[in-house]
Order: structure tokens, then sequence, then C-alpha cells
């Protein structure tokens, strides 16, 4: 017997039924037929937990925040803490692990092919050839960050080779008119790319996992999170609705995902936790660095390395300890309208980091500053907002598997730990 984890960030469930009934996607349908469990954490968002890139690592490790600490994107639990396919190569158990957050192969040398998410910023892929993939994904991915036309190229360049040798150049091609067209009819909005991203990854993923043919595979797909965080602004998904795009192409994805199954396979499908509406909300604004290293200037801060993340935060790098607390001391002090802008974090065990995020989440005006003891500086010159926030992350999430594996409740940090059992269990059985 094979197992698949498909890692589908953060989906409603609710949501996800009424897009499959409303719009009569046969393929999302076909989960509500399965066994349905219930998963939760305890984390919330005083804790700073409450986030897939902390709750993934709990399902991969088996150990709930509290235990693997985890909190930031961009950092991946310690070596004394084993992830689900380190602790199944240990086994003799082969893996092929795509897209996991804040995941890194390590010791797992019977993990087949690695894909780590664009943001842990030390891990490589393996095979080599995958980061070929890995490149053009960090360079769009950080934060908007600017790179080099050249960087650019050769990136391209690259990841066309990767495609010629798995036969995807034309297939490729034939959905980059696709998104063209899409792009168009939505005003190039970002969730049409990332939807985009989520089917050429799925492709990929594919071909990597009929090559390889591992015991246990996963595949990380977000675009339904993105949705959610900022298309979310109806309850009802009407045909035209941002939201039926992204379902309509997770539909298409699965099609292929169960066209590809083996027979004998078992499928488990689940988020990690959920988001809910916020439609009844006060509004809460999701704001971004223009430019890292601008802002940062414009303080006091020259000499920081910034490794960009997802959207308003960074790690940053200095060459000594003092340049670190002197940039701390800094960033806690800057305010907007008498509260913080940044959250600032340290890190006991490498001095010369540091965390910073945007935890301001008022409505700016126009013409409103942001204050460093005497400096004035204009909020948008450096600041830009990106989106009224559509959805939240809540404490709870579902499980759809095809096999009765696991109970109607538990924990998200147990689901790793049946699946090791449920696979060591077919491993021996198979040897006797």
């Amino acid at each position: 017997m094979k197992m698949f984890l498909l890692e589908l960030n953060e989906f409603n469930e609710e949501l996800l039924k009424e897009a499959g009934e409303s719009l009569g996607l046969k393929n999302i349908q076909k989960l509500f037929t399965f066994h349905k469990s219930q998963t939760f954490t305890k984390d919330t968002y005083e804790s700073d937990y409450l986030e897939p890139w902390v709750q993934w690592v709990s399902v991969h490790t088996g150990e709930p925040s509290t235990k693997h600490k985890i909190k930031h994107l961009g950092d991946a639990p310690d070596e004394s803490i084993l992830q689900l396919w380190e602790t199944l190569s240990e086994s003799g158990i082969t893996t092929g692990i795509w897209g996991a957050m804040n995941a890194r192969r390590r010791i797992a040398d019977k993990c087949l092919f690695f894909l780590p998410d664009p943001w842990t910023a030390e891990e490589m892929s393996h095979p080599q050839e995958l980061n070929a993939l890995l490149a053009p994904l960090r360079q769009i991915s950080k934060n908007y960050t600017k790179n080099s036309k050249s960087r650019l190229l050769k990136n391209l360049s690259d990841f066309l080779k990767l495609l010629k040798s798995h036969d995807l150049v034309r297939p490729f091609f034939q959905e980059v008119v696709n998104l063209v067209k899409d792009l168009i009819r939505y005003k190039a909005k970002p969730f049409v790319f990332v939807s985009f991203l989520d089917l050429l990854s799925a492709k990929l993923f594919l071909k990597y996992k009929k090559t390889y043919d591992p015991q246990f595979s996963l595949l990380f797909l977000n675009s339904i999170a993105h949705l959610q965080h900022h298309q979310w602004k109806k309850k009802e998904i009407s045909p035209k609705d941002p939201l039926a795009h992204g379902f309509k192409n997770i539909d298409r994805i699965l099609g292929e995902l169960f066209q590809e199954m083996k027979s004998n396979e078992t499928l488990i499908v689940t988020n990690a936790l959920s988001q809910t509406n916020t439609a009844e909300d006060p509004p809460w604004i999701l704001y971004r660095q223009i430019d890292h290293q601008k802002i940062l200037k414009a303080v006091g801060i020259s000499d920081a390395l910034v490794e960009a993340h997802m959207t308003h935060d960074a790690h940053l790098f200095f060459q000594t300890k003092a340049s670190a607390r002197k940039a701390e001391r800094i960033l806690q002090k800057i305010m907007v309208e008498g509260k913080p802008l940044f959250l600032i974090e340290t890190y006991e065990e490498a001095p010369k980091k540091l965390f910073y995020k945007i935890i301001f989440t008022d409505e700016v005006k126009k013409g409103t500053l942001f204050y460093l003891k005497n400096k004035k500086i204009p909020f948008y010159d450096y600041f830009t907002s990106i989106v009224k926030r559509t959805g939240k992350h809540i404490q709870t999430g579902t499980l759809f598997c095809n096999q009765p594996l696991f109970p109607p409740q538990l924990a998200n940090h147990e689901v790793g730990e049946i699946i090791f059992r449920q696979l060591l269990r077919t491993a021996k059985e198979m040897s006797r």
C-alpha cells in the first residue's frame, strides 16, 4: 500500500463544499464521500503560533508547537526533532516531498525527491535538477523584491531545460496562454498567478511521483489559503467570482491526482488549520515593505543582509552582535499612530540574526507619518497596503481520507504519527 498526503493549505470545509456543489466540481465533491475527521490545535493568535508554517511543522514532526518551538516562516525544526520523512527513512520507507513548509530533507536518504518551500533559504532541492524550479520560485516569492534581468533569464533558461527533460514544455506554454487570458480577465490580480503556480507545481510533482514511485508522497498547495485571505468577499460563490476561478483550478488538479493514483493508494487531504470569513470583523489591513533595504536605511540600519519572506516579514543578518542589538532597539521604537509598527524577535542560538514583521493593521490614511525619535517619515513612501483581510486563521481543521484510518477528532500533530504507524505496519506485513 502507498500513501499520498495532499496538503491543501487552510481550506474552509463549508466553502469547499459550497464550491463543489454550486460550481458542479465533481472532484471536490468526491472528497466529501471520504471518511472525515476534525483536527485541532491549542495555539492562539496571542501565542503567535496560529500560522500555517507552524501548524504544518506540527503535522510533520508529531510535536505541538510547545515542543518544536518553530514560530517563523523560513525556520526548520531542530535536528533533535525528526520530520515524518526522516522517521520513515530510518524504517526503510521511501518518500517524495514537494513544497512542505519549514522543512528540510536532512538525514532522510530514502527521500527520493525533495522540493523545499521557497522561504527556507538554507535548504536546496533533491535531486539537484529541481533547483531549476526552486530558484525562480524563490525569486518571485520573496516579498516581491526586485532581481536582475540576467538572473531572471538564467532561472527561466534552467527551468525550461527541466521542463524539457520531463516532456512538459508544450503543456507549460499551453497553460501560459490560459494564464495570460486569466490575467487579462481578472486585471492581473495576484490570485491568478498563485493558482497557476499550484497547477504547474502539481504537474511537475506528478512526473516525479510517477518516476520515483515512493511509498509515501506529499504535495503542498497554497492557492485556496491565498484566495480566502484576499478574495472571500461573499459567502456565495458565483461563476465569475475569483473564488470560482481558484476552486475550478483545484478541482482540475484533484482530477489529475485521482487519475494518476494507484488502486491501492491511500489519499489523505488536510489543511493543518482553517480560516473563517472576516466580513463582520473590524478592518484588518495587511501592509508590506515596498523595499526592505530602503526602509532600514531610512531609519539608520545600513548593514543588514535581508532574507525576505512571504509578505511583511524578513530575517535580518548582521556582521556583529552589537549591530543586531542596535537594529533591534531602533525597530522597536518605531510607532504609527501611537502603536508599534514592528514585532522584533531575537535568536539565542544566533545572536547576529533578527526576525521582524509588520504588526500594525489599522487603516492608515494618506499623509500619515511614522515616528522614530524626532524623525517624521511619510508612511506610504515606504509601505503599501496589500489587502483588507477577508479570512483569518482558526484552531480547527478538516481531514479527508479514502480509508478509515483516523479517529473523528484528533490534534493536527497526531496526523503524522498515524501515517507513520500505518506505513510501518504495511511494510512489516509485506516483508513476511
